[in-house]
């Protein structure tokens, strides 16, 4: 009775976490359609009134960059429903609960560590790629719609700024921070689990989820500061401006630049999890988490939605992105 009625308290309070990212990811989507549905009709109508001839291409790009004011929209949104619902003391002070001053070797030892992800998402492109190759087919775009233009002033300030602030707060705020009391190793790993799939790109979700996994240790450890912080250099530094920089340098230097920089933060991700590997096994031994957690966690109905969604948008959105082999 009592292992039923414990997983009935867990399965509550994980199905409202992903109630709440479906909500979200619903605002989102349809936030971005009405901008770009304006935009587009906006920039058809500019075309007309110049009699110019109406260019598809130029129109969806026009629309694309556009996109990102959509995001805010729905940053707002979903920043004051989450407000109402789970009330100010919520938002302003178990969300950023703190822990363990932050140190300058630990900042850049995580630091090393989160770069390091980087080595395998470009590993599993390449793999990916081989195999499709294979078939005749090519999934060069999901790559590059995996990194995303911040071409656009309103994409670099969504990517940029909007994004690291809102995931952190909705992921590792919301969803860690909720289901933490129950297991701080399990809110980690789920909140990982749904950072990852929300990404919609089969390229970006192990990467992702790897990376939730390190802003959800750095969440519980320190502060979810940091972990914004840390959101923010991966979207600023190694996915833009480590990619504009290493541009301007003469072949084979950009690529060359990138792999020797990726690699060598891998080398020393490895180096650092070795001689950290006793406070590694401390730290997951100190806490330990409700058995039942996994049990509550999969039969969630919110859950079960969530990820079963989230998956298919996956498969389609892939699908719509693999083309022929040139």
């Amino acid at each position: 009775m009592y292992e039923q009625l414990r997983v009935q308290q867990l399965r509550r309070t994980y199905s409202a976490q992903g109630w709440a990212l479906l909500i979200y990811y619903g605002i989102l989507n349809v936030a971005v359609m009405i901008i770009m549905f304006i935009d587009a009709f906006r920039q058809a109508f500019s075309m007309a009134a110049a009699g110019g001839e109406l260019d598809p291409d130029m129109l969806v790009d026009a629309m694309m960059a556009n996109s990102g004011w959509g995001y805010f929209i729905a940053i707002g949104v979903g920043l004051i429903i989450l407000l109402i619902w789970k009330k100010p003391k919520f938002c302003f002070e178990t969300m950023w609960t703190r822990g363990k001053p932050m140190t300058v070797s630990s900042f850049f030892g995580i630091l090393v560590i989160f770069t390091a992800a980087q080595l395998g998402a470009q590993l599993l492109y390449m793999l990916l790629e081989f195999l499709f190759n294979l078939g005749g087919l090519s999934i060069v775009q999901t790559m590059e719609s995996a990194g995303g233009s911040m071409d656009a002033l309103s994409m670099f300030l969504y990517i940029g700024l909007g994004a690291p602030i809102s995931e952190e707060l909705l992921f590792r705020g919301l969803a860690l921070r909720s289901m933490e009391p129950y297991g701080k190793k399990f809110a980690i790993f789920a909140s990982a689990l749904m950072f990852g799939l929300y990404h919609g790109n089969i390229i970006q979700i192990p990467f992702a989820f790897v990376v939730g996994l390190v802003l959800g240790y750095v969440t519980v450890e320190y502060n979810i500061g940091w972990a914004i912080v840390l959101h923010m250099f991966n979207n600023l530094i190694l996915s833009d401006t480590l990619t504009r920089l290493t541009a301007q340098l003469p072949q084979p230097w950009p690529d060359l630049t990138f792999w020797l920089i990726i690699i060598g933060c891998t080398v020393a991700a490895i180096l650092i999890l070795i001689v950290k590997r006793k406070a590694i096994k401390l730290w997951l031994r100190r806490y330990q988490d409700d058995p039942l957690c996994a049990k509550a966690f999969w039969s969630a109905p919110g859950i079960i939605v969530l990820v079963v969604m989230l998956i298919v948008m996956t498969l389609v959105s892939t699908g719509m992105m693999i083309t022929p082999l040139e």
